[in-house]
C-alpha cells in the first residue's frame, strides 16, 4: 500500500497503525514514515498478490498510468506509461513471469523504488 501526502509525497509501506494525530507507516517491521492526518490526502492499495514463483503482486494506479511489480525477492518497481489494458492482461495472464518477461520488461520506463 502506499500513503499519498497532500503535497504528493508517496510513501510505500506493508502496513500502517492510526494514532491520534496521523498515521504510522511499517514496511518489514519498521517505521518508514509518519504522516500527520492534515498532511495525508489518501491511503491506497496499491498491488494485488498473485501466484507466481517470481511475482509477489502487480498493482496499477489509473492517475499516472504506472505500472508497479514486486517481486519474490522483495524489490518493487515502478514502469511508466503503461495502459489499463496491459496491466489487465498481465493481471490475468496464465503465467505472470512469462508475461512481464515477455510483455514488460525493456518496454518500459522504470524505476526501483523499494
Amino acid at each position: 500500500m502506499k500513503a499519498v501526502t497532500v503535497a504528493g509525497d508517496r510513501i510505500e509501506c506493508d502496513q500502517l497503525e492510526e494514532g491520534r494525530h496521523g498515521v504510522v507507516l511499517y514496511h518489514a517491521d519498521r517505521v518508514v514514515g509518519y504522516v500527520p492526518y492534515e498532511r495525508l490526502e489518501r491511503v491506497a492499495e496499491t498491488r494485488s498478490p498473485v501466484a507466481s514463483s517470481s511475482i509477489r503482486s502487480i498493482g496499477y494506479d489509473d492517475e499516472e498510468e504506472t505500472l508497479e511489480v514486486e517481486f519474490e525477492s522483495g524489490g518493487v518497481y515502478r514502469y511508466a506509461d503503461v495502459s489499463r489494458e496491459t496491466y489487465e492482461a498481465f493481471l490475468g495472464a496464465r503465467s505472470h513471469g512469462s508475461y512481464f518477461h515477455e510483455n514488460v520488461r525493456g518496454q518500459y520506463d522504470y524505476h526501483r523504488i523499494r
